[in-house]
């Protein structure tokens, strides 16, 4: 691939997202892609017939337009040669902006301009796309950029809580609540951005560390986690799925240009499950190999199911990011509270944070892992304190049933996130250590929740030896 194809979208962002007074050549600006227009869909705008790039704005035009950004990645997911030569360029563009993006911005171009603090904030309009093609290419940047500031430095606290708001702040927004929803969700998301880029940039100049009342996952960590809880939604669902034999099922192989009746093309969900269908006929005919802990290929979900199963999935998300900002507000407040446990003097708040076990190979994610940074160090023994969180409809069930369902999460829990464990998260000050969870807690749904049915699943959580709380979105 000829070298100005990468440079060119590495000067785009470095222009975006640093600022013009650092000096850097402006390849395009934010005003031209403000104003641009897609045009109709045709793969020869921005590739020859064997997928290379061909002009010097391609690939940034490309990636800013979302609608054709996610139809090159869905179909580089179901296997197209074009597609995926296309893609895997973009990739290795994305790859070289965060390693430049690092390099200018923390010292070796204006290590000391007010100016070059990150503008996170503008990545929304170069990399518009809350899909999972324009997710790909964000957590790459983030990966990239994440490398050379570790070498240079910067520290894995400051760099987590940063990174981790500029990917899954933004990505895990999708459908929230249509038009309405989305926009304040955008608003949140670069406020937050911000914010973060703002306190990467403070510490990399100043040499120090930030007051830790939360680690957050890099970027690889926290796709892996949210992969892990969306292979685990799946399992459990009991959507349908196709009941074909395998060598028919692929003439019901999904398009991304045609959608079902009803489904625009540019649906946020429609692009992933024409991905995800094709992974897992893949599984089924050998050509990809099963995701940890599974041992059959299932056949995929229908479209109905797969729509129903996300839409479930992201309430969760948000669910769990609701109660890991709870967490953080009580920390701050340092008077105790509802979710954090009572006599900690300095609580470190970590989500999705990976956990080992002795008698298992697969890694699970703890939705919130609490430990008190005063009872670290040699001779000491942690008090740690691991998280799940749930949401249940117990409208209209009785004590006696909310009891029933109760049961099977606490033994989840304490299998999952209590006992002996290790810490896999590097930046964590328990990170390779093993240690024994003080204590198991879940997080449920409190709205709409009965007194009776409330005090029947706490006398019920005391008997199963978790701690039970309540978070009402």
């Amino acid at each position: 691939m000829p070298r100005h194809l990468p440079l060119a979208l590495l000067l785009a962002l470095s222009t975006v997202l640093l600022g013009s007074d650092c000096g850097a050549p402006e390849a395009v600006s934010l005003e031209e892609l403000r104003k641009d227009v897609a045009p109709p869909f045709d793969y020869s705008r921005y590739c020859d017939a064997e997928g290379r790039l061909v002009g010097d704005r391609s690939a940034v035009l490309l990636v800013h337009r979302s609608e054709h950004l996610e139809r090159v990645y869905a179909d580089a997911q179901a296997g197209d040669a074009r597609a995926v030569a296309l893609f895997s360029q973009l990739e290795n563009a994305v790859r070289l902006s965060g390693a430049g993006l690092a390099n200018e911005a923390l010292g070796f171009k204006c290590a000391t301009a007010p100016a070059c603090a990150l503008q996170w904030h503008f990545l929304d309009e170069m990399i518009p796309s809350r899909q999972a093609g324009g997710v790909r290419l964000r957590e790459l940047l983030a990966d990239s950029f994440a490398r050379q500031a570790k070498l240079k430095g910067v520290s894995n606290a400051v760099l987590n809580a940063a990174l981790s708001v500029l990917v899954a702040g933004t990505a895990l927004k999708v459908g929230a609540g249509g038009a309405a929803g989305a926009e304040a969700a955008t608003a949140e998301a670069r406020a937050s951005s911000m914010e973060a880029g703002q306190l990467a940039r403070e510490a990399a100049l100043e040499q120090r560390w930030v007051p830790s009342l939360e680690v957050r996952a890099t970027a690889e960590e926290a796709t892996a986690a949210t992969e892990a809880q969306l292979a685990e939604a799946e399992a459990l669902d009991r959507g349908p799925r196709y009941s074909v034999s395998v060598e028919e099922l692929e003439r019901y192989r999904p398009v991304y240009s045609r959608p079902p009746s009803g489904v625009p093309t540019d649906h946020p969900r429609w692009g992933k499950y024409v991905a995800y269908w094709a992974r897992r006929y893949d599984e089924l005919t050998g050509k990809r190999p099963l995701p940890p802990g599974e041992t059959e290929a299932k056949f995929p979900l229908m479209w109905t199911g797969y729509d129903a199963l996300l839409g479930r999935f992201q309430r969760s998300l948000e669910f769990q990011r609701g109660v890991t900002q709870e967490m953080l507000q009580e920390a701050r407040a340092a008077g105790g509270g509802q979710l954090l446990p009572q006599g900690m003097k300095r609580p470190l708040v970590a989500d999705n944070l990976g956990l080992a076990h002795e008698d298992s190979a697969t890694i699970t994610y703890s939705d919130q892992f609490v430990v008190d940074e005063a009872t670290v160090g040699p001779g000491k023994r942690p008090n740690a304190h691991s998280y799940s969180d749930k949401q249940h409809d117990f409208s209209g069930k009785s004590p006696e049933d909310a009891v029933k369902q109760f049961r099977p999460d606490a033994k989840e829990a304490i299998t999952k996130y209590g006992g002996a464990v290790e810490v896999r998260r590097r930046g964590h000050p328990l990170f390779g250590q093993k240690v024994v969870v003080t204590r198991v807690h879940i997080v449920y749904d409190g709205e709409n929740l009965s007194a009776e049915v409330r005090e029947a699943l706490l006398i019920e959580a005391r008997a199963q030896g978790v701690e039970l709380h309540f978070h009402v979105p």
